[in-house]
């Protein structure tokens, strides 16, 4: 029966001597910087250095349980792994639905902003169709003419609801954050960089340019200015 116990030990020894070296070489870390302490090398290094002396006082039982704890430390530390990365997938999934909620929900928010801008010029349509319908029924420039004035007077109370301002710069001094030059005139009378006609008006909504008006401005001759 000692024959027996004796065996078994030597297993015992030979099992845990094969085990320590190859957590010897699984666990083999360099630090990442130089002259930087590495605690999980050092941690590790410990560990080593406590199966070295467990085996060499044969202390296999020891070292066995010790190892048996360490087996149970990393499956628990790879269950929390496992569950930290399927947390995380979820979160990316949930993340990405969130995502295409927002895309929609913005692209529906921009769909009903231009409905309603379509509605508020529908009735425009319709006072231009009724008004080209009846001038080739009857070709009265009169009542044509007050149809468009009719009509071009609802279009600015539209405007005006919109908050949308008009640029008619005439007579001003040219800024470029609201006009562009299209044409420049030699005048001597005004001075230099007056807006002296508007080829097209510009348009303002809340505060933001969306369209500069276009103009002509004026020089002085060149004689002039070198005489000057």
């Amino acid at each position: 029966m000692s024959e027996n116990k004796k065996t078994n030990t030597k297993s015992t020894d030979d099992f845990i001597e094969v085990n320590v070296e190859d957590i010897e070489d699984i666990t083999e870390v360099e630090t990442k910087e130089p002259g930087k302490v590495d605690p999980e090398k050092l941690e590790m290094d410990s560990m080593r250095e406590e199966f070295r002396e467990l085996i060499s006082k044969n202390k296999s039982d020891k070292a066995i349980k010790k190892y048996m704890n360490l087996l149970k430390d990393l499956k628990q530390s790879n269950k929390e792994k496992n569950d930290y990365l399927n947390t995380a997938q979820m979160v990316q999934a949930n993340f990405e639905n969130y995502k295409k909620r927002a895309h929609k929900d913005q692209e529906w928010s921009s769909f009903q902003s231009k409905m309603k801008i379509v509605e508020r010029f529908l009735s425009f349509y319709d006072d231009l169709d009724r008004s080209v319908t009846a001038f080739n029924d009857n070709s009265d420039v009169k009542s044509l003419k007050e149809a468009l004035n009719l009509v071009f007077s609802n279009l600015k109370v539209t405007f005006e609801s919109l908050n949308v301002k008009t640029i008619e710069p005439e007579k001003e001094i040219f800024n470029p954050q609201y006009h562009e030059a299209i044409h420049v005139v030699e005048n001597e009378e005004v001075e230099s960089n007056t807006i002296v006609d508007v080829v097209s008006i510009g348009y303002i909504l809340e505060d933001v340019v969306i369209k500069p008006a276009k103009v002509v401005i004026t020089r002085k001759s060149i004689e002039n200015s070198e005489s000057k």
